[in-house]
């Protein structure tokens, strides 16, 4: 299949920008080894949350904040007590169902990019975009664009020379 070389150069950078934002990810949330005692696995079932539920609700919470809304979405089909603590979640409703119509409604070519985007956004992150109802430039209130991961209001995302005229 002939492909013009501007798409194919477009498609290159699409990659690299991918790469960058994956590298970026990696290097703010570093894999860490977790060292303790080896624990045999048990025959028994686990009920509820587990190991986690030793932890308090707040740090649970935290923790949960700072997961993806793909890890979050798993995390809901583990069990009943993982799907109560995740629709705990602040505006949980809200930014799964946003989420599921932007890429529903997003050109073919830009779906991958906007699954990539929920992969590596935390879900504090991702509800800050969703939810601002200001502009990050100006700071006015209004209809806005999604531009490289940034809230603008129409007035900020037009090219300066389109409102000179």
């Amino acid at each position: 299949m002939y492909r013009h070389p501007w798409v194919q150069e477009q498609a290159r950078l699409r990659r690299q920008a991918v790469e960058a934002a994956r590298q970026r990810a990696a290097v703010e949330r570093p894999l860490r080894m977790v060292s303790g005692p080896s624990v045999p696995v048990s025959d028994v079932p686990v009920t509820g949350l587990g190991r986690l539920a030793t932890l308090p609700n707040e740090i649970i919470m935290i923790v949960f904040d700072n997961c993806s809304l793909r890890s979050l979405l798993r995390l809901e089909r583990v069990n009943k007590a993982a799907k109560k603590f995740v629709s705990l979640l602040h505006d949980i409703v809200f930014v799964r169902e946003t989420a599921r119509g932007i890429i529903q409604r997003a050109a073919p070519q830009f779906r991958n990019i906007m699954f990539t985007i929920l992969k590596i956004t935390t879900y504090h992150g991702l509800r800050q975009l969703l939810a601002t109802y200001t502009c990050e430039t100006c700071g006015q209130p209004g209809s806005f664009r999604m531009v490289k991961v940034k809230v603008l209001c129409d007035e900020c995302n037009t090219p300066k020379r389109l409102k000179d005229r």
